[in-house]
This record gives structure tokens, C-alpha cells and sequence, in this order.
């Protein structure tokens, strides 16, 4: 089966790689844990960075990134593939990148969240 979108959420609530359990799996490896030994902590949320215009609808965009500066924080995870300068491409999702943080409550998870956006640049 295949990773939601959302998998670094649970990555961080659980401190468990699935992208690596996946691999694993592949080469006949059996899981490492059973569901009920899972362990939870804090909370997570994610936004998405999408190359979109709200003003056609949310269609997809193109263009050229002049400046992507993420903002570099212990707590927040950031995964994206972006280089300055480098063509968002029409023939693609228009997904960039994804920022999510992880917190002890869902209010700090929350505010995490919010300081990484604001401190983060992408000009395109």
C-alpha cells in the first residue's frame, strides 16, 4: 500500500519512520511492532505549499522560484524539493512542500506552525 500524503504527522507523534517500515516490508521484513505497542506523543499538523492562484480558482500555477528561504526550527520538519530559481512545471501535482510541527499540546503544535510559516520565505 502507499504513504498518505499527511505520514510525517504520524511520524511525529509516534517517532517512527514509515518510509523506512515501508522499505522493509518490500524486502520481506516483517513489521517491527504491533499496532497496540505504538506509542503516542503530543500532537502534529501540516500545512501544504501549493503553487495555486486563488484568484482562477486554485488552478495550478508555473513560474520560476526567486526566493525560498525555510524557517529552521528543532520542532518543525520541513519536506520539500525546492531550489531558487528552478520552473514549477504544469505537467505536475502542484505540491511544493509541506511544513509541520509537533508539539506537546495541540495549542503549541499550533503555534509552531504559525512561527514557521511567518518565518519562512517563498517568492515565486
Amino acid at each position: 500500500t502507499r504513504l498518505q500524503v499527511e505520514h510525517p504527522v504520524t511520524e511525529l507523534i509516534t517517532g517512527l519512520d514509515l518510509v523506512a517500515w515501508q522499505l522493509h516490508i518490500a524486502e520481506g521484513q516483517p513489521l517491527p511492532l504491533r499496532q497496540e505497542q505504538v506509542q503516542l506523543n503530543g500532537h502534529a499538523m501540516e500545512v501544504r505549499l501549493y503553487a495555486e492562484d486563488p484568484a482562477q480558482g486554485f488552478l495550478p500555477q508555473t513560474g520560476r522560484f526567486v526566493a525560498w528561504e525555510p524557517a529552521i526550527q528543532g520542532s518543525v520538519r520541513i519536506d520539500h524539493g525546492l531550489i531558487e530559481g528552478q520552473s514549477v512545471s504544469p505537467f505536475y501535482d502542484p505540491l511544493l512542500g509541506k511544513l509541520i510541527a509537533h508539539g506537546a499540546t495541540r495549542e503549541e503544535a499550533r503555534r509552531k506552525l504559525l512561527r514557521a510559516i511567518q518565518d519562512s520565505v517563498l517568492l515565486g
